[in-house]
């Protein structure tokens, strides 16, 4: 994405899914440094969060819209070895794949069914991604499949975005027995350098476990 176009985070979230792999394909060169001038730092906190809850660094870890690789990269430099990515753009995923911190990535539109077996991850985790999913309980569904029992599944999402809809979805999850809550954040900054954002577009960082 040229500078030129950063107006366009402001409703992306509308756009199709045509429209937004292209968008994200486009801005995948310049990604890594417009969002670092932008203040970005929720893959660095999402890391530790998922450090301090004693995961073997070996545990397998999915990484879900891990884009160009920065989420992957924190993880990493927090220990964890073994890091699946999944993403719509192919082009960023080329640019996760360089940095070499996953073990295998795949191009995948993530409102559909996962492609991966059940049972498979110790942790998941989607940061910066939910603004695109367009029906929340069926995908956190997927991701407690994927997921071992006991294990933690981590995500972001904005504050203005972050409803009764969005509750009622997450509860959805919980009154199926599925998934228990264990953090709720209060709001942290989520783009702090970023002008079109201000303190309505902080972020929350929800943590679940999964059932045993």
């Amino acid at each position: 994405m040229a500078k030129h176009d950063r107006a366009a985070l402001t409703d992306i979230q509308n756009a199709s899914l045509e429209d937004l792999q292209s968008y994200y394909d486009g801005w995948s060169e310049a990604y890594d440094v417009d969002l670092a001038a932008m203040g970005y730092q929720a893959p660095q906190v999402a890391a530790r969060i998922l450090a301090e809850y004693e995961l073997a660094r070996t545990a397998p870890i999915l990484d879900v819209g891990c884009g160009t690789g920065l989420t992957g990269q924190a993880l990493g430099r927090e220990g964890f070895e073994h890091i699946t990515g999944l993403d719509l753009s192919q082009v960023s995923l080329e640019r996760a794949k360089a940095k070499g911190c996953y073990q295998e990535l795949c191009a995948c539109d993530i409102n559909q069914p996962l492609p991966l077996a059940d049972r498979q991850f110790a942790a998941a985790q989607c940061i910066g991604t939910l603004t695109y999913v367009r029906d929340v309980s069926p995908f956190m569904r997927e991701l407690c499949r994927v997921v071992q029992p006991g294990g933690l599944i981590l995500f972001t999402h904005r504050k203005d975005l972050y409803g009764d809809a969005f509750q009622a979805a997450l509860d959805t999850v919980s009154a199926q027995g599925l998934w228990a809550l264990v953090h709720h954040s209060e709001p942290q900054p989520y783009l702090p350098n970023y002008k079109a954002f201000d303190d309505a577009q902080d972020i929350y960082y929800d943590l679940y476990r999964a059932a045993g």
